[in-house]
């Protein structure tokens, strides 16, 4: 691929999240979105007039013969991920799928073969991960700023009507909180934290079949915890927070797009001096709050009060899902298969949390007995 060329790229699928990516091309420089392919002329002509797309494809097979094409975002629904992956990968085009990757880690493994046996390069769009301030959090703890995680708070939640038929509630269509929502929440927690060596959880499945609601602890090496849970059900904090053993960091809602996060550094308790001892001379008012000050109690809550105060604040350009499609560009410039800041190890750790999860909550999909 030479440097100097725009990368090519093409989408399947006509969907909202579609529409959403195809918008962030405005903010890339060396990428065009040259072609949409959807089962429908009708939607692939009405999306490419919208969104100022060239070509429109009635199949997803058409679309990917395009020799110019170089790389597919795959906005399809989440159980033709697996299937348009592989179809692509055949095609010899680089992939970024939509979460969650696939329906259960068998389907990802395959398809992450197949892109390492054609030498392709391979990604999961989670929208979250190349967020800036997002990166910026990666940072402060890699730099240990916060010292060692050991506990980790998310949730994903807002009300969504009920409809049986729909994607969010209908089990043949992969339905359900956690793959829409917590995958969110432990991608997070897999991102900074690593694989957890033990995973359990609760759902609430409801009446179509599916977990409407669903909580999670991850448990780590050296007592390390994470609590995440999802719920389409009601409104959640939609708040990440990172306690450390020097400080703490809250990402605002919503954490999977911030534009809003606060640092809080605890004392160094090693450093802290005593409150002077109050003179003769002090009134009495004074003596009572020296005194209380110097209390056991109140010491102790003094060191539970953060030391710094940091915010940081990033607006994005329209909905950050530009930043992808930089990460892709820079990834496939460089000739590499997959992206460091979302490697298939990390994909792969998030699908067999949420399979251990599902089997706990005895939730298949027919995808799993394929």
């Amino acid at each position: 691929m030479a440097n100097q060329s725009p990368i090519q790229w093409g989408i399947l699928g006509t969907g909202w999240i579609a529409s959403q990516f195809a918008r962030g091309f405005k903010y890339v420089s060396d990428a065009s979105l040259g072609a949409v392919a959807s089962r429908s002329r009708e939607s692939a002509e009405a999306f490419a007039q919208t969104m100022g797309v060239h070509r429109a494809y009635s199949s997803y097979e058409e679309l990917l013969s395009q020799p110019d094409i170089d790389v597919v975002y795959i906005a399809t629904p989440h159980i033709r991920h697996h299937t348009d992956c592989l179809l692509a990968l055949e095609a010899g085009k680089s992939v970024l799928c939509e979460k969650p990757f696939t329906m259960n880690a068998h389907q990802a493994r395959e398809v992450f073969d197949l892109a390492r046996s054609r030498n392709l390069f391979c990604m999961e769009a989670m929208w979250m991960r190349f967020i800036p301030l997002m990166q910026q959090v990666r940072h402060i703890i890699k730099n240990d700023e916060i010292g060692e995680i050991k506990l980790l708070s998310a949730d994903f939640g807002y009300p969504v009507p009920f409809d049986a038929k729909s994607r969010l509630f209908n089990r043949e269509l992969g339905g359900g909180a956690l793959l829409d929502r917590g995958v969110y929440p432990l991608s997070l927690a897999v991102s900074l934290m690593g694989k957890p060596n033990r995973i359990v959880g609760q759902a609430s499945i409801g009446s179509t079949g599916v977990d409407e609601q669903s909580a999670m602890v991850l448990h780590y090496d050296h007592g390390a915890l994470a609590t995440l849970s999802s719920t389409l059900l009601t409104y959640g904090s939609n708040t990440a927070t990172i306690m450390g053993t020097r400080g703490q960091i809250v990402i605002h809602p919503p954490f999977y797009y911030p534009e809003k996060v606060s640092i809080d550094r605890f004392p160094d308790t090693q450093q802290m001096k005593p409150t002077p001892r109050s003179s003769a001379s002090t009134s009495l008012k004074e003596r009572v709050k020296v005194n209380l000050k110097m209390a056991p109690f109140f010491k102790r809550l003094r060191r539970l009060k953060p030391h710094a105060s940091q915010s940081l604040v990033r607006l994005e350009a329209g909905q950050g899902y530009h930043h992808q499609v930089v990460e892709v560009g820079r990834c496939l410039r460089a000739g590499r298969v997959e992206s460091s800041l979302m490697p298939w190890i990390e994909t792969l750790q998030v699908m067999e949390s949420m399979d251990t999860l599902r089997e706990s909550w005895s939730l298949t999909y027919a995808q799993d007995e394929a």
